[in-house]
């Protein structure tokens, strides 16, 4: 395990222990749990364009995959979600972070 697959583990997990544990009614505003998403979401994207880019690999495709399954999960702990919206954000998270490598060959680093 990388620097990069631990800081993601680390950040998505702390967010969804922190949401599943005092649970999402403990943040009111729907604005504030839409922007955690987005961060998190842009942490994500920051983490497998930085792990991926370049000649040398530092990010599996295990480890990415897993990463967006993490993400996936802590955004809908975020947002409160039931069995069924943890279920379709496993998929959502597999699909995410095993076409991660197709979406991160379009983003030009400077």
């Amino acid at each position: 395990m990388n620097l990069w697959s631990l800081a993601g583990a680390v950040v998505f997990g702390g967010v969804f222990a922190l949401f599943a544990s005092w649970g999402a009614d403990s943040i009111d505003s729907q604005a504030v749990r839409g922007t955690a998403a987005f961060f998190l979401f842009g942490f994500y994207c920051a983490i497998v364009i930085f792990a991926t880019s370049g000649k040398k690999r530092s990010l599996s495709l295990p480890a990415q995959t897993l990463l967006g399954v993490a993400l996936s999960c802590a955004v809908a702990a975020i947002f409160g979600a039931s069995g069924e919206g943890y279920a379709l954000a496993v998929v959502l998270g597999l699909i995410l972070g095993f076409t991660a490598d197709r979406w991160v060959a379009h983003v030009q680093l400077p």
